[in-house]
């Protein structure tokens, strides 16, 4: 990634970035990230503070031109970030970069648990911002809403199955006066499958029930592809213990790039469903306890702060002691 800004760097072309959930540290008000290295060399503008919007001026053909961001609030994931800081507007054209979830003007996300983190409203947003930024949500989407663009590019690359129906791309745009014309470049993706396997008691699965699953799996394989295959119906005992799951999964580590298999609706004689999704180790569970909660009530609810508090502190004496 480095050499590729430099590239723009050599250009004379301005590149500003934030941090997101996942380059964000846990814990410290204004914690270093990773990019700002790129910062520190001097080849991009790195808006690392997650408790203030920073922003930089630019005179571009005699127009003055902000552009300001804030970085993705993991203290306190509820909190909205929009609200009690100030967006700058004072420049010809006006742009804020954020990490966060839109709530309203009809936009959802692919994957249903980042709803609630960061989350802010169409009213939240300044009069005299022209440009919206947005990250977070990995689907693509795009609003208006008084006289500001809202854009979402979304991830580039499918990255749970949740996202195996969305369009993966990035955002060109272009600023005419004060006209904004947008552009999504719709990129390749990995291709993402779903499969169903019945599988039955009273069938003879030669040489064994693991490697008749083998065998379908493998008339499916493409080293490039994430396949989710569901394993249905009732077995036997004695084929549950054939299955081996860790052995199916390093057998078939080849054909795929990545390969889900879901047992939750695979029944066993006398025992029932006995196949649970993965268990959560305790930091995760104490985190979706707690983030369900926050769902219950509104994002400007006093109480949201409260238990953001005691999940940043659960979360940290958690880890202590794991």
């Amino acid at each position: 990634m480095t050499k590729e800004i430099r590239r723009l760097k050599d250009k004379a072309i301005d590149v500003f970035m934030i941090g997101g959930n996942h380059e964000v540290p846990r814990f410290g008000i204004s914690p270093s990230l990773a990019i700002d290295v790129l910062g520190s060399a001097g080849i991009a503008t790195v808006f690392s503070r997650s408790d203030a919007i920073q922003k930089k001026k630019l005179n571009i053909h005699g127009k003055k031109v902000i552009v300001a961001g804030r970085s993705y609030y993991t203290q306190f994931e509820s909190a909205n970030p929009l609200k009690n800081v100030e967006i700058p507007v004072e420049g010809d054209f006006n742009i804020l970069m954020i990490h966060g979830s839109l709530q309203g003007l009809e936009v959802s996300s692919s994957v249903l648990e980042m709803v609630n983190q960061n989350p802010f409203k169409a009213d939240d947003i300044k009069s005299g911002l022209n440009y919206l930024a947005l990250g977070h949500f990995h689907n693509f989407f795009e609003r208006e809403y008084l006289g500001c663009k809202i854009v979402n590019p979304g991830s580039i690359e499918k990255l749970s199955i949740a996202e195996i129906n969305d369009e993966k791309g990035f955002v060109w745009a272009e600023v005419s006066k004060s006209e904004v014309k947008t552009n999504f470049i719709k990129l390749k993706t990995r291709p993402m499958e779903t499969a169903e396997l019945t599988l039955s008691k009273d069938e003879n699965y030669l040489p064994n029930i693991r490697e008749f699953i083998l065998d379908f799996l493998s008339k499916l394989s493409k080293p490039n592809k994430t396949l989710k295959v569901s394993l249905r119906g009732l077995i036997s005992q004695q084929q549950y213990g054939e299955l081996k799951i860790n052995e199916l999964l390093a057998a078939s580590k080849d054909l795929f790039f990545q390969l889900l298999v879901d047992r939750k609706d695979l029944e066993v004689q006398g025992y029932g469903r006995i196949f649970l999704e993965r268990i959560d180790n305790p930091v995760e569970a104490f985190t979706k306890r707690l983030e369900a909660m926050m769902a219950q009530i509104p994002a400007d609810d006093p109480d949201q702060a409260l238990l953001e508090q005691v999940k940043s502190l659960g979360v940290k004496y958690l880890e202590t002691v794991q």
